[in-house]
């Protein structure tokens, strides 16, 4: 290989690698934002349940009146 054969590789793999670093970058944000709302979905589902339970009561309530 001569000189500009191997400038072309290391532009080449310089491009790779910096393409590498913005998708793992990418990818760490991604997992972040998936456990976030993982967070959010369960907190949300708790209120709900919580919800439920007092409407529940309510029904009793209203239908031993």
């Amino acid at each position: 290989m001569n000189d500009s054969q191997f400038e072309q590789l290391e532009q080449k793999i310089d491009a790779l690698l910096a393409r590498f670093h913005t998708i793992d970058n990418e990818n760490k944000q991604l997992r972040q934002q998936i456990n976030e709302l993982r967070s959010e979905k369960d907190r949300l589902h708790s209120r709900n349940e919580s919800a439920r339970k007092q409407i529940d009561v309510m029904i009793s309530r209203l239908k031993s009146i």
